[in-house]
């Protein structure tokens, strides 16, 4: 039998977890919102919230953001997250 080396697979380093992405998932899949929901609220197309929802929300224009998450109910408090 052959030997098989699984080093290979272990030297990747998985990035670190986007806490406010993981929490836009979760709140829209407990809430039942779907994307066509989230890009109505936030003033964009289907489309473009489509290709949005695989970006970190960081990265979303900041009115977007800001209306997904007050539907959601997940509030971004930026005195936190500095210190």
């Amino acid at each position: 039998m052959t030997k098989v080396s699984f080093d290979i697979f272990t030297e990747e380093k998985a990035p670190p977890i986007d806490w406010l992405k993981a929490a836009i998932l979760e709140r829209q899949n407990v809430l039942c919102y779907n994307l066509k929901d989230l890009a109505a609220v936030g003033g964009i197309t289907y489309d473009y919230m489509r290709r949005l929802i695989h970006t970190s929300p960081w990265l979303w224009p900041k009115k977007v953001r800001e209306n997904v998450c007050n539907l959601l109910g997940i509030t971004i408090d930026m005195r936190k997250a500095i210190s």
